[in-house]
């Protein structure tokens, strides 16, 4: 259904009607997701809920859920991560920001954007800083023996020390 309304998307008339729009993407057009973690596991489905923000501004609410291959940072193992995502875009004009700080805002010109790059955008900013496994164990390692280095050195003093005593 998402791919009819690529074509017909009008975010503004959408969002005066309250539109809410189920979608599920194919893995393989997670291509910006599959390129920053170990591949995607499932297609991406949520929802895409079209509204007035303030009665005044179109907003679109991105709700999506996918599975992604990821390295645990602890065991360095591979493993599926679930991430779910829950984002509202606002679109305004940059002079009408200044009071929506608390909200994501993307200029109208956006508006005309592939639905996609937003949910895939969500999808990213959900994935974890440091992805660790539940329940994983650390990598055990073993730091080999250190050889002790002497000092080769003479001790410069050496020679002093040796004439003060003929004396």
């Amino acid at each position: 259904m998402l791919e009819k309304l690529l074509h017909q998307l009008d975010v503004k008339s959408l969002a005066r009607s309250a539109k809410e729009i189920p979608f599920v993407l194919n893995r393989d057009e997670l291509v910006r997701l599959a390129q920053a973690t170990q591949g995607v596991c499932s297609d991406a489905s949520g929802v895409l809920r079209f509204s007035l923000f303030e009665g005044r501004y179109p907003q679109v609410e991105v709700q999506v859920s996918a599975n992604v291959t990821l390295i645990c940072q602890r065991s360095l193992e591979a493993y599926e991560q679930p991430l779910e995502a829950h984002a509202f875009l606002v679109f305004a004009d940059e002079d009408e920001t200044e009071w929506l700080e608390s909200q994501d805002v993307l200029s109208p010109e956006e508006m005309d954007e592939d639905p996609r790059l937003w949910i895939e955008d969500s999808l990213l900013l959900a994935l974890p800083l440091v992805p660790v496994q539940p329940g994983s164990q650390p990598v055990e390692y073993q730091i080999g023996e250190v050889a002790q280095v002497e000092s080769v050195k003479p001790n410069p003093f050496a020679n002093l020390k040796a004439m003060l005593q003929k004396e």
